[in-house]
């Protein structure tokens, strides 16, 4: 019984000590992001709507609620508009950044409290949803999520 409690002891010490001296010499390594978190995000192409208005838009609106402090948004941007290039025909892709005070109406009304936040709006349905978070991981999560909207909008449209 003594023997396993010294054995166990000796474990967390060694392991302890080894925390130990990788804080210490690890400790002047600098971990900055490798982007800006200031700088605004680059809206990836010129066919995404800035805004969310909802009255001049007859496609379903794929709007992408963001932040430009927000690492997520800063990974998803790109995927969101490689997405936009492939079904722009299907949908109108919009961006709303939640820092802007001409937005604050929307993220109240949408109760936005995480970036990014995705809704799906098709005013021909009268329909709004939220799209999974689970849908940001990649671009064939987020293709999928949206191709299968246009499936269901094609069944309630026969």
């Amino acid at each position: 019984m003594k023997k396993k409690f010294f054995i166990g002891l000796f474990i967390v010490a060694v392991i302890g000590l080894g925390i130990f001296f990788h804080l210490i010499f690890n400790h002047n390594k600098s971990y900055e992001p490798q982007t800006n978190l200031q700088a605004p995000i680059e809206i990836p192409n010129e066919s995404i709507v800035r805004g969310f208005d909802l009255n001049q838009i007859e496609k379903p609106v794929v709007a992408m609620f963001y932040v430009d402090w927000c690492g997520y948004c800063r990974r998803f941007m790109p995927i969101f508009g490689e997405v936009s290039r492939k079904l722009n025909k299907n949908f109108t892709f919009s961006v709303v950044n939640c820092d802007y005070p001409e937005n604050k109406e929307l993220v109240e009304k949408y109760r936005i409290n995480h970036f990014p936040t995705l809704y799906i709006s098709d005013k021909d349905l009268d329909f709004e949803y939220e799209i999974n978070s689970v849908a940001t991981q990649d671009e064939e999560s987020f293709k999928g999520e949206l191709e299968k909207h246009l499936k269901l909008r094609k069944k309630l449209h026969k």
